[in-house]
């Protein structure tokens, strides 16, 4: 899987970026949930391989993005329905996110820790998230369950944020991951990666 990871790494740097961090790849039994990342091990047939891009630079702003995609093969029926369920769960969060409403009203579409079968929300921190995204690759706003709800920041126009989730699948055995940088628009936020979802 490094093998991958340095074509991403130079796909990045061909395509402009200012630099380019050592982002991380995950694949097979690892590529799901805080799994090792960037092992060497060879990527199989019926793999999925998730790649976390993070920190990629261009004129000084920060991008985040999440795939997370199979090798050599369609997806299966509960690999399908998973990613269904994330990526209705990422365009709820998504759009929620509109001029004068609240991360609160954004961090609610996000599933509870105790979902992932953790006691507390600190202990998802980093997995249903959104996060401000620009001079630096975390900035307000912060759209999670552990403090939007609390404590809620109001959406602005022009404020760009990446949001972040997971699905696990039904088996229990692996999951799928995605994350989209988005604007905040006057009616809306629009999606600004033109990677496919």
């Amino acid at each position: 899987d490094t093998d991958l990871l340095h074509i991403g790494i130079d796909a990045c740097y061909e395509a402009g970026a200012d630099f380019v961090p050592p982002f991380c790849l995950r694949s097979g039994p690892v590529s799901f949930y805080r799994g090792y990342g960037n092992t060497g091990r060879l990527i199989q047939t019926g793999d999925l391989v998730y790649m976390s891009m993070c920190g990629v630079t261009y004129m000084g702003y920060h991008s985040c993005t999440y795939r997370t995609l199979i090798a050599g093969r369609k997806s299966n029926q509960e690999e399908k329905d998973a990613y269904k369920r994330l990526l209705e769960r990422e365009n709820a969060v998504i759009g929620a996110i509109k001029p004068g409403a609240t991360t609160a009203d954004a961090a609610k579409h996000f599933v509870p820790a105790t979902s992932w079968g953790h006691k507390e929300e600190a202990q998802v921190l980093t997995i249903d998230i959104g996060h401000g995204i620009g001079l630096a690759p975390y900035e307000p706003p912060i759209i999670n369950r552990l403090w939007s709800l609390d404590y809620p920041q109001v959406f602005e126009p022009g404020m760009t944020i990446a949001v972040e989730s997971m699905e696990q699948l039904k088996s229990g055995v692996g999951g799928v991951r995605l994350e989209n940088m988005t604007v905040v628009g006057k009616s809306g936020a629009e999606i600004i990666d033109h990677m496919p979802r």
